[in-house]
């Protein structure tokens, strides 16, 4: 599952990038900044992640620059069918029109496209993902789901990936021999050979 995300760099970028080291390398994140500025702080909040990460300076200078940049790029890979989950990553509610728009006329084009606060919460059970170690999983599930049915899920895993793999043997019997069909005799027993006509060896006189 290819993921695209739109980085809002004027918006909350430390809070935003949250996640981004849980992505893949089929995954593509789009970080857009101010004109004249240098993305050097955001490099180092990039530092280590496996997706591909792209910086594009915006074009004009302005507050809203970046917005409109964005909602751009955002309507060209869903007209190119290239953004089958796309997500723009900003607390500024702004975007929402554009992308309730999006999906009311081209909901054919993408999956899944939305307006989130980080990556993280564009994660489905980024929870688990997060988790290091038996022990920081079994407390994800708790606050995720409450004590008791963490626990039980939790519990539920553990005999899943504790139990030995069972094994399917195929049990093959003898090949059965193909069966000799009878040679059928001619009917009324053995026939007799016929006597084949002697030549006639009588020379006629002249």
């Amino acid at each position: 599952m290819k993921m695209i995300f739109l980085v809002d760099g004027d918006n909350n970028i430390g809070t935003g990038l949250k996640g981004i080291e849980m992505l893949s390398e089929q995954d593509t994140v789009l970080i857009f900044y101010q004109k004249g500025l240098t993305p050097t702080k955001i490099q180092k909040l990039c530092t280590g992640a496996k997706a591909d990460v792209q910086y594009i300076e915006s074009v004009r200078d302005g507050k809203n620059s970046i917005d409109f940049q964005i909602i751009t790029e955002l309507g060209v890979l869903v007209g190119k069918q290239e953004a089958d989950f796309a997500y723009v990553i900003s607390q500024d509610k702004g975007y929402a029109a554009s992308i309730d728009a999006l999906r009311a006329r081209y909901a054919d084009a993408f999956q899944e496209v939305a307006l989130r606060p980080s990556i993280e919460e564009c994660l489905h059970l980024s929870f688990i993902l997060k988790a290091t170690s038996r022990q920081e999983l079994k407390h994800a599930l708790a606050k995720e789901y409450g004590g008791a049915q963490g626990g039980l899920l939790y519990s539920h895993l553990e005999q899943l990936f504790q139990a030995p793999e069972k094994s399917v043997t195929l049990t093959t019997g003898p090949v059965p021999k193909a069966a000799v069909r009878p040679r059928r005799g001619s009917r009324g027993g053995r026939r007799k050979k016929q006597p084949t006509p002697e030549k006639n060896t009588e020379v006629l006189s002249e």
